[in-house]
């Protein structure tokens, strides 16, 4: 079986971001989560979601699974373009500021960059590569910030986010980001409703996206970034905490 990328690696700061977002964003994301949720969401299905990407051998998740919570932010907000047209710069982020690289971060580092400066799109900053490079952005490429972003926990949790909070938020900002434990099973997924193999929060390893949810199947419908060869053309059926999918899960927002 082949060995894909993954790169998810805690930030050392997390827990204060949480805190911060919690006092920030609790009590509403608590009245958020009485909704009354239908059995099936799919953002897909409301024209959000742009094509899956591919990460390669690059330790890059958390640039990508950062980086869709971006988009789909814009797409929400019916501005850039849409799903097909509106396609920001993975690359951008390994070559252009300080992280992990190819060696692995968290998707909230790219978060933060959006919030503060913006990302360009692939077709203005060029190709992804696989790997950090010089820096190629210049003055008159177009940043896309952000306006906000945050933790879907309403209870300001640093484990698997509850469902409701993680269903809240999909159907809120149409996509959350969220670590999972990607074990040799996860990465052999071919199809189905994917069963726990791993609980142990030590092996949390990769980024992905939650872009909705089955309760006939009692699972999320898992957006990757390994290629549409991988699972269900690139997505996965994965039953709620299986892996401990949905930790710290985030969301961001851009106003139209």
């Amino acid at each position: 079986m082949a060995k894909y990328a993954k790169g998810h690696v805690r930030r050392p700061d997390k827990d204060h971001l949480i805190a911060l977002s919690h006092a920030r964003h609790g009590a509403r994301l608590q009245h958020m989560r009485t909704s009354l949720f239908p059995v099936t969401w799919d953002s897909r299905a409301l024209g959000l979601i742009g094509p899956v990407k591919d990460q390669a051998q690059c330790g890059s998740c958390w640039d990508f699974s950062g980086t869709s919570l971006v988009e789909v932010a814009y797409n929400r907000a019916g501005i850039g373009g849409g799903p097909n047209k509106f396609i920001l710069s993975e690359e951008y982020t390994l070559s252009c500021y300080r992280n992990g690289q190819c060696h692995g971060d968290d998707n909230t580092t790219v978060l933060d960059w959006a919030k503060a400066h913006g990302l360009p799109l692939t077709a203005e900053y060029g190709p992804y590569k696989a790997a950090p490079g010089q820096c190629l952005y210049n003055a008159q490429m177009t940043l896309y910030k952000i306006d906000d972003w945050g933790f879907a926990d309403g209870n300001g949790g640093s484990d698997v986010t509850p469902i409701p909070d993680i269903k809240a938020a999909i159907m809120q900002y149409g996509i959350v980001g969220c670590a999972v434990a990607a074990d040799d099973a996860f990465q052999a997924y071919t199809g189905g409703v994917f069963q726990s193999t791993q609980s142990d929060p030590s092996q949390i390893d990769h980024d992905v996206a939650l872009v909705g949810w089955s309760d006939t199947d009692g699972a999320w419908i898992l957006r990757n970034t390994w290629s549409t060869s991988w699972g269900e053309q690139g997505y996965m059926r994965i039953a709620y905490g299986a892996n401990l999918v949905g930790t710290e899960a985030v969301w961001a927002v851009k106003h139209a």
